[in-house]
């Protein structure tokens, strides 16, 4: 005898929904009280000593409490992001040498933006971080 595979499948679907309905109805049943406190409700059925009262913890807004600022300079963690290995000055003007690319003043990398470049120094930019980066 075959069984159709289909058949089956859906059997078993329409089995799991009806207990995940049935669950679902018997636990807002459960839950329904006539105007008693939660607390009322728990020390009435529990037990002293498995009663656990925890008071939450009071929101911290001290600097101190903060962590991570949003606020935070950034700067020193992207530097982490560039390697400059060189500076060379051409007829065009000055190229850095940056995670072994050759950029030229107003090129792209990492999504910043090569503002100046000098004979020590490079500046890059992204929105209102300035980046530089010195040999």
């Amino acid at each position: 005898m075959k069984v159709n595979k289909k058949k089956i499948f859906i059997s078993v679907t329409l089995v799991y929904l009806f207990f995940i309905m049935v669950n679902v109805f018997s636990v807002n049943n459960n839950n329904k009280t006539s105007n008693k406190s939660y607390d009322n409700i728990i020390n009435k059925n529990a037990p002293e000593e498995l009663i656990v009262n925890k008071v939450p913890k009071p929101l911290s807004l001290g600097v101190a409490d903060w962590g991570k600022d949003i606020f935070y300079d950034r700067t020193e963690s992207y530097k982490k992001w560039f390697v400059l290995s060189g500076i060379s000055k051409m007829r065009d003007g000055y190229k850095a040498f940056i995670n072994n690319e050759i950029l030229s003043k107003g090129d792209r990398i990492k999504g910043f933006t090569v503002i100046t470049i000098t004979e020590t120094e490079v500046v890059l930019k992204k929105n209102n971080t300035s980046l530089t980066l010195k040999l």
